[in-house]
């Protein structure tokens, strides 16, 4: 008897135990290491992004295919992600915001946190484009807070740069002089950054881009032309065509304005010549706007009326108005329905916490009564040893005594603790603070019951 109860005892504990703590296993999980054809075609669709978007859409298509087939999840995400790049770049905004969600969707299912601050960059630019600053200034946040939690540089500076360039083009668009424009302190301290080490290199293009356009906008026309040409000369010699439109464009204002017409005129039309070979009509029509700049300061109204009109006809064509509120929408819902997932799996979890805490308090409740019961046993047979030696009487009226106490004393706690558990049950399992509290009190009663117990059976 006392070999065999402790061994039931010990195997009651370790079943209770691995019963209360066992856990679903996480279902997420990134892929630890990627083959390398999958971090080759990753690598070569992020060198394409800001060159040719043409070539960008079957290396998505290939991640996508190699994804279906080996059901590696960074290919899936990647996939979408250059889809969602493609489209953006294709003036296809409401498609690129629908691939861009159901990227972020994926890559927080399957934890894939390195995509995120390239996925909130594509979102953050969509609503720019889109004229929606307050949800672009929040998804640039979040995707450069994803960065620095991850310590990831690269992202860190052109998010940073994002950032400067929503600040700058938001006073541009709403006239609003009231406050210092502190993008260019944002764009110079970023330059710094990506300065410190020549692997940031490409990444000083939109740098130098957005301070050629700083300056150009506050009419110093000379220090726009230096920025520009570091934009366009980096731009070349890492063969990014968009980029180079937009160093273009801002060297052929400033020269416009500064005086030189024709050789402003050359730059614009090479800007534009570029965005038409890589079909890219959001910033065709960007492109004509700065031609109506220029021909509207000079005075030639004309050549200003037929730049705007183009400008308006791609508009149009691209529906940016229809875009702004049906990106916003997209974008709401998948936060909203989020939300609800988060909101179902905590009310779950907490069930499933609860129904853990019952478990785990009724075996320990049974625990203690049982290890009472040993100890009660171990300490009747250790004094029956002795009492052996005195009188049957004195070895009788102890065990009358300790019956006496068990049969009275310790029953009403345990009927307490047995009677609280069946309330516990009855409602579901769901306890309250009340029903915790009474189980504490009943328990250290039990526990008081016990040590006197134990207190008379070592002084008989």
């Amino acid at each position: 008897m006392t070999g065999t109860l402790p061994r039931m005892l010990l195997n009651f504990c370790i079943l209770t135990i691995i019963f209360s703590c066992n856990q679903t296993p996480d279902p997420k999980g990134k892929n630890i290491q990627n083959p390398p054809n999958i971090s080759l075609l990753i690598n070569q669709g992020k060198k394409y992004q800001a060159a040719h978007i043409d070539s960008l859409l079957p290396i998505a298509e290939k991640l996508m295919l190699t994804a279906k087939t080996t059901a590696n999840k960074t290919a899936l995400v990647y996939g979408e992600l250059f889809t969602s790049h493609y489209y953006w770049q294709s003036g296809s905004h409401q498609k690129s915001m629908e691939a861009a969600v159901k990227c972020l969707a994926d890559a927080e299912k399957w934890n894939i946190k390195e995509a995120y601050p390239e996925i909130y960059l594509i979102m953050g630019n969509l609503h720019k484009e889109n004229a929606n600053y307050k949800m672009a200034f929040d998804a640039q946040e979040k995707g450069l807070n994803w960065a620095k939690i991850q310590h990831d540089t690269a992202s860190i500076i052109s998010l940073l740069n994002l950032r400067a360039m929503f600040i700058h083009t938001y006073r541009l668009l709403n006239g609003d002089q009231s406050h210092i424009d502190t993008s260019i302190n944002i764009q110079l301290a970023t330059l710094k950054m990506a300065e410190s080490n020549i692997k940031y290199e490409r990444l000083r293009i939109p740098l130098y881009d957005n301070i050629s356009q700083y300056y150009l906008n506050n009419k110093d026309y000379n220090k726009a032309i230096y920025y520009g040409e570091k934009g366009a000369t980096t731009a070349l010699k890492f063969n990014q065509q968009r980029s180079l439109t937009y160093s273009y464009s801002w060297l052929g204002e400033a020269y416009y304005f500064k005086g030189d017409k024709p050789r402003g005129l050359d730059y614009l039309n090479k800007a534009l010549s570029i965005a038409l070979l890589l079909k890219q009509p959001y910033r065709e029509m960007e492109l004509y706007e700065h031609f109506y700049d220029c021909y509207y300061s000079s005075g030639d109204y004309k050549a200003a009326l037929s730049a705007i009109m183009r400008s308006h006809k791609l508009r149009d064509s691209l529906q940016v108005s229809v875009n702004e509120k049906q990106i916003s929408e997209l974008e709401i819902k998948y936060g909203s329905a989020k939300k609800d997932k988060e909101i179902a799996f905590m009310s779950h979890s907490g069930e499933v916490k609860n129904r853990q805490i019952i478990l785990i308090l009724a075996g320990s409740l049974l625990f203690l009564i049982f290890s009472v019961i040993l100890v009660l046993q171990y300490r009747i047979l250790y004094r029956d040893n002795s009492l052996i030696k005195k009188s049957n009487v004195e070895k009788d009226q102890a065990l009358e005594n300790i019956a006496y106490i068990q049969a009275h004393e310790l029953r009403k706690p345990v009927a307490s603790i047995m009677g609280l558990i069946n309330l516990i049950k009855a409602t579901d399992y769901e306890v309250d603070k009340e029903a915790i509290t009474k189980l504490e009190e009943a328990s250290k009663e039990l526990d008081t019951k016990i040590r006197s117990i134990i207190t008379q059976v070592e002084t008989d």
